[in-house]
């Protein structure tokens, strides 16, 4: 145990104070990318409709996740190859040029486009900084700044719905601002990031023995139902409240509030939720609420009932994130930890757009609610399966 200690001790100062404001933000543009699009949609729907082009307006949305599917995974092996700080930065700076740059869009396939850079972008920097986790922090230290990443995010996102919303109310053009917040990180990823390739510790004998890299399956598997329920909703719940009378992108912005609050706080929790759960019981928790707070937004008719359903839902994404990673770091070796967390998140955040069409036909032929209920039915089915190992294995 005091073994153990130390080894934590050392991995963590070899991140400075820049560094570890940077891994806590780490998960702030990847956030704005995936989160601030839900209140855009409605006003982005209202410009470039005419009736026959749903599914394009949709992929304004999904197209980040395609490019996250890309970027991921590439994203990885170049920062096996060259090191973290040159792939940050320059990601960094394309994703502010990026989403700058949708605010002149004048047709929906650039929008469309645009957002696969956006994609590509956050994609890399999610892994990137994930991996740098992985490298500077060990055990129960890892899960701890594995939330921080995550709770960061979440709250900083929590106060730019609101923002991005008031934007989006003066024109849906405007809401793409919020993208200029990419530029004044760069200045932690050059202060704090580690220049080089090297890890912040020496590879032991078994690390280089398993330093073939081997594709992370089981991982995959989860991150397409992980990935859904907490980016995959938020296609179908802003038309859902839209259903029920919630026509102002401000009010949008308003009911997500309880749903991003309590995605912060469980991600903040993860750490200490892990002392006493194993990750299939995490995994086991996460599908059933996630499936109790979806119906609860598809059956309801106010809006204040929709607002529980959020909540209950983001109980669910704050726990199932940063578990999924945690997973998909116990199945990797320092020598390949970036691309084995590069494909999970490829696939993660691709989800949405792997499981799209099918759930726009459910969404076409039993309207936003329909949809929801599909996703429902795919948590209800990660709980049930995870039931075995939730009650026979040991805490792991």
């Amino acid at each position: 145990m005091e073994g153990a200690s130390t080894s934590s001790t050392d991995l963590r100062a070899g991140l400075n104070t820049a560094g570890k404001i940077a891994v806590v933000l780490g998960g702030v543009l990847p956030g704005i990318a995936t989160g601030t699009i839900s209140v855009m949609l409605p006003g982005i729907s209202d410009a470039f409709s005419d009736g026959g082009n749903d599914l394009q307006i949709k992929m304004v949305a999904t197209a980040a996740g395609l490019g996250m599917m890309v970027g991921a995974p590439l994203g990885g092996y170049l920062s096996d190859r060259l090191g973290k700080m040159p792939v940050l930065a320059f990601v960094t700076l394309l994703f502010g040029l990026a989403g700058s740059a949708a605010v002149f869009a004048g047709a929906l396939w650039h929008l469309i486009a645009l957002r696969f850079v956006i994609g590509f972008c956050s994609g890399t920097i999610s892994v990137c900084y994930l991996a740098l986790i992985g490298d500077a922090f060990q055990d129960q230290s890892q899960s701890r700044w594995l939330g921080y990443n995550g709770a960061a995010a979440t709250f900083v996102l929590m106060l730019l719905n609101p923002v991005a919303g008031a934007l989006v109310d003066t024109g849906w053009r405007n809401g793409f601002l919020i993208y200029a917040l990419a530029f004044p990180t760069l200045g932690l990823v050059f202060a704090g990031v580690p220049r080089g390739r090297s890890n912040f510790t020496k590879p032991d004998a078994r690390s280089e023995a398993g330093s073939a890299f081997r594709m992370p399956w089981a991982a995959m598997v989860l991150a397409i139902v992980a990935g859904t329920i907490a980016t995959g909703t938020m296609l179908y719940w802003p038309f859902r409240l839209r259903e029920i009378g919630v026509t102002s992108a401000r009010d949008l912005g308003f009911y997500v509030l309880p749903n991003v609050l309590l995605v912060g706080i469980s991600a903040f929790l993860y750490g200490f939720v892990r002392r006493y759960l194993a990750m299939a019981q995490v995994f086991m928790a996460c599908g059933f609420c996630s499936a109790l707070g979806l119906s609860i937004i598809a059956f309801s008719t106010h809006p204040s009932l929709t607002m529980v359903g959020l909540a209950i839902e983001g109980i669910a994404v704050g726990l199932i994130t940063p578990n999924l990673t945690m997973f998909t770091i116990s199945l990797s070796t320092e020598a390949t930890r970036a691309r084995t967390l590069g494909v999970m998140k490829g696939v993660y955040f691709g989800s949405p757009f792997l499981t799209q069409f099918v759930l726009e036909w459910v969404s076409g032929q039993s309207g936003p609610a329909g949809a929801l209920l599909a996703i429902a039915g795919m948590s209800t089915g990660l709980g049930i399966f995870m039931v075995p190992n939730a009650v026979r294995r040991p805490r792991t």
